[in-house]
């Protein structure tokens, strides 16, 4: 009897570690960094050269922070996906300005974007050491402007595509293509980093410099340099 009951107990303690060791970590924190490419920009030598080949997009407590940075240009995107708040700001040479959206401009932002049908498959993969889920993005308009989307549900943020064209999709998004500004960008994960970078001061703060300005007039000003590559 003893020998059963000194089983039974053993068996309980084993399903129990067994249980514990299984459960995934939670990751609420770290950095991504992704490439950038412009594969419909690269016969345009002088743009394809001076864009940013790499972009930094940091999480922490519901904020992010996405970084995209090359010689003397700098754009800053702060989300909070909890309050669905949004923050720019940029500076190329020695002009600076930056613009906190209104309600009623994230909205606009979120109407002026391409529209995309969601497709989801049962494809799995791994990117930057992190399990990815495939889904098929396909324009509404022009089905033959398909996007590829590799997403990940190992990191813990609300809402984490509130702010883009891809918000059915309910994980971090590791690739995937946006147009901004005339410009078609594929971003895909190489690097993961489980911490936020704490040694950067104020992280999900703007820079203190910089003209405040209109979500309209950053429009505005981002066409306008962009138009000068063309």
């Amino acid at each position: 009897m003893l020998v059963k009951q000194s089983s039974f107990f053993l068996g309980i303690c084993i399903f129990m570690l067994c249980s514990c060791t299984s459960k995934k970590e939670v990751i609420s924190e770290g950095t991504i960094i992704y490439s950038a490419d412009y594969p419909k920009h690269k016969k345009n030598a002088f743009l394809y050269n001076i864009l940013p080949k790499e972009i930094q997009i940091s999480f922490k407590n519901g904020m992010v922070r996405n970084d995209i940075s090359r010689g003397n240009f700098q754009n800053i995107l702060l989300f909070d996906c909890n309050k669905k708040r949004m923050d720019i700001y940029f500076q190329y040479g020695e002009e600076a300005f930056k613009t906190k959206l209104t309600p009623e401009e994230i909205q606009k932002m979120a109407n002026d974007q391409t529209k995309y049908d969601i497709r989801f498959t049962d494809e799995t993969d791994t990117l930057a050491g992190l399990n990815v889920k495939k889904a098929i993005a396909v324009n509404k308009k022009d089905k033959k402007d398909v996007i590829i989307l590799w997403y990940t549900e190992e990191i813990e943020l609300k809402n984490p595509n509130w702010y883009n064209t891809f918000n059915e999709v309910p994980g971090v998004l590791l690739a995937y293509s946006v147009d901004r500004f005339g410009i078609r960008i594929d971003y895909k994960a190489v690097k993961f980093i489980p911490n936020a970078d704490e040694s950067r001061k104020q992280l999900f703060t703007l820079p203190a410099k910089g003209t405040s300005i209109s979500y309209d007039e950053y429009n505005q000003k981002m066409n306008s340099l962009f138009a000068t590559f063309e």
